[in-house]
């Protein structure tokens, strides 16, 4: 899993969660998005935290 930025046709720029699975992406989950540069550096910063948060809770499981 990692995070992805996207630009959209609008202009303004998607954070998305995304795995890959059999050679294909699949979105797990959209942060936000955003058009202003910190707007987009603070939904990064969201999208690393809950992808940790994702990360430990499989590990939990899979333990």
């Amino acid at each position: 899993m990692y995070i992805r930025e996207k630009k959209n046709n609008s202009g303004s720029v998607s954070i998305q969660i995304v795995s890959k699975v059999r050679g294909k992406y699949k979105l797990v989950k959209t942060v936000g998005c955003a058009t202003k540069q910190h707007k987009i550096n603070q939904l990064k910063m969201q999208a690393k935290q809950q992808l940790e948060e994702f990360l430990t809770c499989t590990q939990k499981f899979s333990a």
